[in-house]
Parts: structure tokens; sequence; C-alpha cells
């Protein structure tokens, strides 16, 4: 059996901004974590891989000559959607995890990522461990919102008149928490070995009885009743 290395189990951060000297400096801090290792680019230079039709090896993002597992960015800084940025992310640099790290603190900019499937949403204003836990946070598959958008979400939205979680099957409950995670139909149907119609019929049953239209919903319910770990949970 081969022996997994320390590099094989590295963390692969790409951490993406405006300011070059903040993302390498960034960096540096990030790799004092022994697990953690980071490349960065600006918004500029992802964008030109987004629009490259055929991108090479050598300008698709990558740290030490291996793929980047999580994108670590302010939405804020680019033109596009989150929803398109994520797209951009998956089908160009091949990142499944992104987390927004922003000063922008409004609702729906924050909604509109965990909507888009991002797996993590921070305020610059955290401290490096708060950080550095994060980011091992949605690295072994959870999302990670600090408790100040919780609580924007909380005084946002009122709690639904739903159904119980008790009336869910426990199906019907690892699915939801899994959309509210950000994994997709086909995601899920692999852990389950069942097919993606199968999983969209457990996500419809258990959408209708807990009265909730779309991915979003879920994403708020799954916040509301602890379902998606705050950051501060891990600290």
């Amino acid at each position: 059996m081969m022996k997994l290395t320390s590099e094989d189990l590295a963390i692969r951060l790409l951490v993406i901004d405006k300011d070059p000297m903040f993302a390498m400096g960034l960096c540096s801090l990030l790799e004092k974590q022994p697990q953690i290792r980071a490349a960065s680019r600006t918004p500029q230079e992802a964008l030109a891989i987004f629009q490259d039709q055929n991108p090479t090896v050598d300008n698709v993002a990558q740290t030490n000559g291996a793929h980047v597992d999580i994108a670590l960015l302010d939405p804020a800084q680019f033109d596009l959607v989150p929803l398109k940025l994520m797209v951009g992310l998956r089908a160009k640099l091949g990142i499944c995890s992104a987390i927004s790290y922003t000063n922008d603190l409004s609702t729906t900019l924050a909604r509109s990522c965990l909507s888009a499937g991002f797996r993590g949403v921070l305020p610059r204003s955290i401290g490096l461990d708060q950080l550095q836990n994060a980011i091992s946070v949605v690295h072994g598959g959870a999302t990670c919102i600090d408790p100040i958008f919780a609580n924007l979400f909380e005084a946002a939205q009122p709690m639904a008149t739903a159904s119980r979680p008790r009336d869910l099957t426990d199906r019907e409950i690892y699915v939801l928490k899994s959309v509210a995670f950000g994994k997709s139909l086909k995601e899920i149907g692999l852990e389950l070995a069942l097919s993606s119609k199968t999983i969209e019929t457990y996500k419809a049953r258990g959408s209708s009885k807990l009265n909730l239209q779309g991915r979003r919903a879920i994403v708020e319910y799954a916040i509301r009743n602890g379902w998606v770990q705050s950051e501060e949970r891990f600290g």
C-alpha cells in the first residue's frame, strides 16, 4: 500500500485578491499552519482563466504543481455574481469549494454566496486562527458561517412555520443537509448509491414537509436550525 506523505494530505488553497501584496502576505501567514499550502492570484488573473477556452496547465490555479482544494476570495471584488463565479471556479479551475472572505457584511451577498454553493462565509475581521480553522472545517466537507452572518439571517428572516424535523425521514434530512452544504444531487447520489432522480425525490419531499422553496430556503432553514455549523463552534 502506498504511504501518503504530508504533501498528499495538505489543504491546497488559492487566495484571490485585488491586492497582490495582501494576498501573498496572507498566504505566508496561512502556510504557518503545517497542513496548508497556499498560492495567490488577482481577480483579473482568475477572470482571464475563466475566459480562456483552452486553459493550459501553466495558467490554471495550482499550488506546488497540485490542483487547488479551496478558493478564498472576496466576491465583491468581481463583476460576476457569485453563481457565475462559482461556475467559473469549478469549470475552469477545477475548484469545488470556495470561501467568501469579505468586508461586505450584507445579507444579500451572504445569501447569494450560499445559494451559489460557497462552503464558507467569513468577514475579514476574524483572526488568523479562526480563518485557519474555518479552512480546515470546509476542507472536511462542512459549511462554515461566521456568527455575524448567521445573526443577520436570523434578524432578516423570522422562524418559518414549518413542520418539525421529526416529520422528516433520516434520508430526507441527509439529503436536505447535503444540499445546504452545497453538494450537487449527483454527489449526494454517489454517497448514497442512489440515482440523482431518487435524490431529487427525497429533496422535494423534505422541502414540501418543511414548506421550503428552492435551495436558498433550504440553506436558511439549515442555518436557523443548527444544521450548518457556524465558525464559532470550531474555535
